[in-house]
């Protein structure tokens, strides 16, 4: 379906849609030396009677084979003085297939990239971090935790480990603190198929 459509009102809506951040732009395409006809949201600095772009020129040439669609989307551009956008464009072709104008959308992403950056800084976790916080609802829920991720690292059911397994996994939720919590001593001995003396002699030997 092909319809006519004021370019002017077009681009006053996609700069209401858009917001300031995105500069809509309006080139007629008859006349490359002086193109820009419409602009709003000037982010790139450009005035009426501005000449048409590299990439404009280039899309213009492509277009030339029918076979190749007449836009391109969120490819890189850059203002004169070095502010980097991401752009989009159009050609609008008349019912012969003759591109008259061409509609460009480009966008100031460094609010975007920066919103990105605090977010990067601030979900970045210290490299000499152990392991990430559990937060638990409660002192039984909090040992059960680290008890079971403990017990993940290994393949096969807990009762099922060697002695120097069960060592090491008792040496492990000491160092975490878990038989600070009443009762986790006896639930970790039962767990590891071992008896309580057993278990106090692997914290024994660890201290050591």
């Amino acid at each position: 379906m092909k319809i006519s459509i004021d370019l002017d009102i077009l681009s006053e809506f996609l700069s209401q849609v858009l917001g300031e951040s995105a500069e809509i732009v309006v080139h007629d395409m008859t006349q490359l030396e002086k193109s820009l006809c419409i602009i709003k949201n000037p982010i790139s600095g450009r005035k009426i009677g501005a000449p048409a772009t590299d990439f404009a020129l280039r899309l213009l040439h492509e277009c030339q084979d029918p076979a190749k669609a007449p836009f391109r989307t969120n490819y890189p551009g850059k203002t004169l003085d070095g502010h980097r956008l991401r752009s989009s464009s159009m050609l609008l072709q008349d019912e012969a297939g003759k591109p008259f104008a061409m509609l460009c959308i480009n966008r100031n992403d460094r609010h975007l990239q920066r919103a990105s950056e605090l977010l990067y800084q601030f979900f970045q976790h210290e490299e000499n971090t152990p392991s990430e916080e559990l937060l638990s609802h409660s002192v039984e829920e909090l040992g059960d935790d680290i008890i079971n991720q403990a017990l993940a690292n290994y393949p096969i059911a807990a009762k099922h480990l060697s002695s120097s397994d069960k060592k090491d996994i008792v040496q492990k939720l000491e160092q975490n603190g878990v038989f600070l919590v009443k009762g986790f001593i006896a639930k970790t001995a039962s767990l590891l198929s071992i008896s309580e003396p057993t278990l106090y002699r692997y914290l024994k030997n660890s201290t050591n």
